[in-house]
């Protein structure tokens, strides 16, 4: 199509969607690494941590269902600005000394949360070639374990050494380079967008489309487990490590960016398995039946282990727990009505973020009954086989389904 041959390839297509989900990544993550510190200099405790993620996501969650509707309406690369926008807004009001301003500052990350996946979806189908579709989107997705790896190697130190506040500054660059970039192709990019459309499903969004789907919504439905599970590690492994493993905050930030250096890796090797083997289902069994067995090690886990054990773990949960979603996205995608990949991806982000918003305030409820950390991850392993369950009805009800 002539749009698509001003633009650049495919593969700078793929650059740019993860470099905008590595943007949102760090915006929403930068708090959790940083939790106890910045608890210290709010005086709050840094459980607390869980609300405000919950909080996030619970944002993004409603976003999610303007988000299709925002990308035919106004183009894929318009509501890609808007959403990294969002979340540099969201880094002024952060670096506020103030509770209150940082739940607008997570309220406005939220939305820009809520606006990236169907922007993204909407440039991957339309400028990358479907033979490649599991590894594109995982490759996008990598920017989600990539941005963690910067905030969990960068925002602790910098934290203890200079303050909280200068951990966000580098987030506001990075946008900055985005916006620039994408502008200069911003009119190709949206020459399709549908002025005066509103998506599918109204108010709902392509919430109703992607429910009525027997496909996307098992898909949907075990895509909410899955992100609970991710964002509960995210959320919480730094503050468990240091008040019961015996970690300090930076080795546990290290650790951290291992579990998101394995989420990173993995996502494409998984994208590249799934498009081999043709069946995406088969490799998220394999994925969750993985993540039951190292979550299920993680409670038992002390900081004296042995090195190479302990980082061996950390990879392999990461690789899991955190490399499932560009296996996901992309089979979304396939199962998309045609032209409706952005609406169906602003559908099943809606679980996806449903699953955030109540694992870690659930964490967090679990945790002020148990008052152990350790404990409380049991509820991980449980979840997952929950999931395992739901995966192996759906493979039996869609069988003969997936492309040979």
């Amino acid at each position: 199509m002539s749009t698509a041959a001003a633009l650049p390839g495919p593969w700078m297509v793929v650059a740019v969607a993860t470099f905008a989900q590595l943007i949102i990544a760090m915006s929403n993550i930068l708090l959790p690494t940083i939790a106890p510190k910045m608890a210290e200099a709010l005086g709050v405790e840094p459980i607390l941590i869980g609300y405000q993620v919950s909080l996030t996501f619970g944002v993004a969650t409603l976003a999610t269902m303007w988000g299709g509707g925002a990308v035919l309406r106004y183009g894929a690369a318009r509501a890609t600005q808007i959403s990294v926008l969002f979340c540099g807004a969201g880094m002024l009001l952060f670096a506020l000394p103030s509770v209150a301003a940082i739940a607008l500052g997570s309220a406005s990350v939220g939305i820009g949360m809520g606006l990236l996946n169907p922007a993204a979806a909407h440039m991957l189908v339309t400028y990358t070639p479907d033979r490649n579709r599991n590894i594109m989107f995982s490759i996008k997705q990598t920017g989600v374990p990539v941005g963690g790896v910067i905030t969990a190697l960068t925002a602790p130190a910098i934290a203890v050494h200079f303050g909280y506040r200068w951990s966000l500054a580098v987030v506001g660059v990075m946008i900055v380079v985005l916006l620039a970039y994408t502008q200069r192709h911003r009119a190709a990019w949206d020459s399709d967008r549908r002025v005066g459309s509103s998506g599918e499903g109204g108010a709902f969004g392509g919430v109703p489309l992607v429910w009525r789907e027997p496909g996307l919504r098992g898909l949907s439905l075990v895509a909410m487990i899955f992100s609970a599970i991710q964002r509960i590690v995210l959320s919480f492994t730094v503050v468990y490590l240091v008040a019961e493993g015996g970690i300090g905050l930076v080795e546990a930030g290290v650790l951290l960016s291992v579990v998101q250096i394995g989420g990173s890796v993995s996502r494409v090797c998984w994208g590249w398995v799934a498009d081999r083997v043709g069946s995406s289902s088969r490799v998220l069994m394999v994925i969750c039946l993985i993540t039951i067995v190292t979550t299920l090690t993680l409670v038992f886990f002390k900081g004296d282990w042995n090195k190479v054990m302990m980082y061996a773990l950390f990879f392999v949960i990461g690789a899991t727990a955190v490399g499932w979603n560009g296996v996901f996205h992309a089979e979304a995608a396939r199962l998309s009505p045609p032209g409706m990949a952005s609406v169906v991806a602003a559908g099943t982000t809606f679980f996806v973020f449903a699953g955030v918003l109540i694992g870690p305030a659930a964490f967090a409820a679990i945790y002020g009954g148990i008052g152990s950390y350790s404990q409380t991850f049991l509820t991980v392993p449980l979840i997952a086989s929950i999931a395992l369950v739901l995966l192996f009805a759906g493979g039996r009800a869609g069988r003969g389904t997936e492309r040979p």
